[in-house]
């Protein structure tokens, strides 16, 4: 923290430092917050990458600055002893419609749009994927079931959301660091990954290593897997009632490697509880809330 401190000494650094403990920065931004001129943010900035303090994270054309360690964030918000809040308000339901609709139509650029007024507002990556990214899934979801979108186009906009996750995770630096893995994947058959995505991105910002299997993963292939990491958590996703045998089936085969510390969770959970469960699931979460405020706690405090 040596380096850190130097650099809160000097009055312009100190102000570069300060603005960024407000979530990542485009240098317009901070020339906008501190009223230093452009070179000389670029070259502190540059500076201060060296040193490890800052880094930098481009999303298409843009660059982001963020502090570069939870330690660090922690540091400069007691120096400047302000906490956090939401900066601008932001209708979450009304842009999770606007996500979608925008997303069937292969409208990138507006959800992009949509996605950093959330970030601007400092929603959290929960609200994001739960309240915007997964509300937004579910209207796609049941315009395919009716008939009112295409195949192509759920799979566009399925994409869409795909790559909006991966630009929320550039802008979400994790908060503490953790020596807890978790293996997580898809039976055979099974093939609704984004919620599985969702949960596997919150464990990384909560500092687990997180090894992500993805869909219809052959059972074996799985068991193998788990044998070798032995993590502390494994959690599989279940999107039709097609694939409930195969998943229960996974459960079996699981359970004398991982006892206790199975999770199973997606879109048709309530119906396919009772068959899970008798196959040795621990526990289901209905919903990323619904996993990160009940069931890892149990974890992180063992």
């Amino acid at each position: 923290m040596l380096n850190l401190y130097e650099e809160l000494g000097e009055s312009s650094r100190q102000a570069i430092l300060g603005a960024l403990r407000f979530g990542p920065q485009r240098v317009s931004e901070i020339v906008a917050v501190t009223g230093l001129r452009q070179p000389n943010v670029s070259n502190h900035l540059a500076r201060m990458r060296e040193k490890g303090l800052v880094v930098a994270q481009k999303v298409g054309r843009e660059v982001f600055y963020t502090l570069a360690s939870p330690e660090i964030v922690a540091a400069v918000q007691a120096v400047f002893g302000i906490r956090l809040e939401p900066e601008t308000k932001v209708d979450l339901g009304g842009s999770a419609l606007t996500f979608a609709r925008s997303a069937i139509e292969g409208d990138e650029s507006s959800c992009s749009v949509i996605l950093d007024s959330c970030l601007r507002a400092r929603a959290s990556l929960t609200q994001i994927y739960e309240q915007v990214l997964g509300i937004a899934m579910g209207h796609i979801g049941e315009w395919y079931k009716i008939g009112a979108i295409d195949e192509a186009q759920e799979h566009m906009a399925s994409f869409i959301t795909e790559r909006m996750m991966a630009k929320t995770m550039q802008m979400t630096p994790p908060v503490r660091r953790s020596e807890h893995t978790a293996v997580l994947g898809c039976a055979p058959g099974s093939r609704h990954v984004i919620g599985l995505r969702m949960i596997a991105d919150y464990l990384r910002t909560q500092g687990w290593s997180t090894q992500f299997l993805g869909a219809d993963v052959p059972i074996a292939a799985f068991v193998g897997i788990v044998k070798n990491q032995n993590p502390t958590l494994v959690l599989i996703s279940i999107g039709s009632t097609e694939s409930v045998d195969s998943t229960a089936e996974l459960v079996r085969a699981l359970v004398p490697l991982v006892h206790g510390r199975i999770v199973v969770g997606g879109a048709i959970i309530s119906q396919a509880e009772e068959d899970l469960r008798m196959a040795g699931a621990s526990f289901v979460a209905r919903s990323l809330s619904e996993f990160s405020n009940e069931i890892l706690p149990q974890f992180e405090t063992a």
